[in-house]
């Protein structure tokens, strides 16, 4: 991705001069998701900053279920003061186990009180086998491809299955495998080394990747062994669009152009055209005026001049849309993050505390630290709220702004929840004159935070029979979840799903469970009619009860 955009970035310890014992920047392996074989670290390192006298210890840990995973060996903590970066590990012993979450503890240094606690969700399997430390030829995020064009994947493996595994890397498209891919196959994996794999999509138009599941079997496929998936966000068609990027800074007066520029190539033989267009929270930008297209065939570089208007709007991305030559067909539309800002305010550069996705106890603070100008007449106030579903989250308690006179500098403000399970979905910048007579607008940001009084994850009850054995995913799920299901004796199950008040929100035709056969169960979710949230997905057989985590995001 060209990096044209020119931020006037603050150093990361002079942003956090005013947080108190927090941890802002985590970087964990590759993927949230993956296989460890029992003995391989989690190695990962973390921003902190710290105020306490004295200095604090800072305890990463792995959860289970709400508890700390049965045989996990971790690292220890040094006292940390000022400002810096930290490094931890935690590996998991003996027994079968997902790592679900992630704790962090921060404490004064003689661990006499708990100053932070905070969760931050993972899915790592550990068992006899490990496929993890994933790296990908394009970015995770987002990517566009052509038909044919291979999205290449590596990966370290940890193999200690007797007579060595497969390992199969395959895309999946809205809970089933993608229409139309092709793949490598796998040869046969012993002890520890790293792969490199490929798989390409061959037809369709504008055919999002969304996971990527990745499948271990023993080395006759006669098993499967693990089963998980990799969220990635992928796009192949006729026409891609790549190394997109804005020529000017990212703060423009209304009526100020700004410059796309893209790299595009195509196999249409009639050509195509190509509409770059400024996108704000899930909707073309309002008040925007924009280039026409040309025709585009083969391949090349393209570029597009736009605007906002009026209003202080922020632009979080960019959507591609290419269309046939007579734009009656729409062959690819994809969206771009970026982070411009037209008007008369800009806040820019925020950091938040704890890093967004996080799970958080009631009454626990999520900090923000950022830049701002003021190029109103006046001074104005700049309000750092959560909000759900496009409101203001219920239950909320939050700083208050000072008056911000025209100019620039950097601030903060925090929010916490103090009632209810609820998500925070987004941060709300909500920006006013000195008196609060005059709504100047509204900056969104996508966040996850979820807020509760105790642990919402998954829990296994006792009773569940060792012959039964469950998986679910893709988790986050859109329209449709798979299920599977292992069981060593012929039995029926019944499944449904519930909201976190235990209310039934849907279920599905009960399931007869062959002896010694896995079975793999699609579970539409879109004639429920749910909202973006979390969920609780229920296996139940005569003798047991298995409760799974779902969230739902589109």
């Amino acid at each position: 991705m060209k990096t044209l955009i020119t931020l006037s970035f603050l150093t990361f310890s002079s942003l956090l001069l005013l947080a108190q014992n927090d941890v802002c920047q985590i970087d964990l392996p590759t993927t949230r998701v993956a296989a460890f074989a029992l003995g391989e670290r989690v190695d990962f390192t973390f921003e902190y900053s710290v105020d306490a006298p004295g200095g604090v210890r800072i305890f990463p840990r792995p959860f289970t279920n709400g508890a700390l995973t049965p045989g996990y060996g971790a690292s220890g903590s040094p006292v940390y003061s000022g400002d810096g970066s930290g490094s931890a590990f935690f590996t998991i012993n003996s027994g079968e186990v997902v790592v679900d979450e992630i704790r962090f503890i921060i404490t004064t240094a003689d661990q006499s009180e708990t100053l932070r606690e905070f969760y931050i969700p993972v899915e790592y399997s550990f068992g006899e086998n490990g496929v993890n430390n994933f790296r990908f030829n394009v970015e995770q995020e987002v990517a566009s491809f052509l038909h044919g064009e291979q999205a290449t994947i590596t990966f370290d493996y940890n193999i200690n299955h007797s007579g060595g595994t497969r390992i199969f890397i395959r895309p999946f498209t809205n809970g089933g495998l993608t229409p139309g891919y092709g793949a490598s196959g796998s040869p046969t994996f012993t002890g520890t080394g790293s792969q490199t794999v490929n798989f390409t999509i061959n037809s369709g138009i504008n055919v999002r990747v969304d996971h990527l599941r990745v499948v271990i079997t023993n080395d006759d496929q006669s098993e499967t062994l693990k089963t998980f998936f990799v969220p990635v966000n992928w796009y192949w068609s006729n026409v891609k669009v790549t190394n997109f990027g804005i020529m000017q800074d990212n703060f423009a007066a209304n009526g100020e152009q700004r410059t796309v520029v893209y790299d595009y190539e195509t196999t249409v033989p009639g050509g195509v055209r190509i509409f770059p267009r400024p996108y704000t929270n899930g909707g073309l930008t309002p008040g925007y005026g924009a280039c026409g297209s040309g025709l585009y065939s083969g391949a090349g570089s393209g570029d597009c001049n736009f605007t906002i208007n009026s209003g202080n709007r922020r632009v979080d991305h960019i959507r591609f849309q290419a269309t046939s030559a007579d734009q009656s067909e729409v062959l690819l539309l994809i969206l771009y993050p970026t982070d411009l800002f037209f008007g008369n305010v800009l806040i820019e550069n925020l950091v938040t505390c704890p890093p967004s996705p996080a799970r958080l106890l009631h009454g626990e603070r999520v900090n923000g630290f950022f830049d701002y100008t003021n190029n109103q007449s006046e001074g104005g106030r700049m309000f750092f709220r959560p909000a759900t579903e496009g409101s203001l989250t219920p239950g909320y308690g939050a700083s208050g702004s000072p008056a911000y006179a025209p100019g620039s500098g950097s601030s903060d403000g925090f929010f916490t929840i103090n009632s209810g399970e609820v998500v925070v979905d987004q941060i709300h910048f909500i920006t006013t004159n000195e008196n609060q007579s005059v709504d100047w607008g509204t900056f969104t940001y996508d966040v996850y935070y979820e807020y509760g009084d105790g642990m919402i994850t998954s829990t296994i009850d006792p009773t569940v029979p060792d012959y039964l054995s469950l998986q679910l995913g893709p988790n986050p799920a859109q329209s449709s979840t798979w299920i599977r299901i292992h069981s060593e004796e012929q039995t029926q199950v019944h499944i449904r799903i519930m909201d976190l008040q235990g209310r039934l929100m849907g279920n599905w035709p009960s399931m007869e469970l062959p002896a010694g056969i896995e079975t793999q169960q699609e579970l539409p979710l879109g004639d429920f009619g749910l909202a973006n949230g979390i969920y609780l997905l229920q296996v139940q057989g005569d003798d047991f009860q298995w409760t799974e985590k779902l969230v739902v995001q589109r």
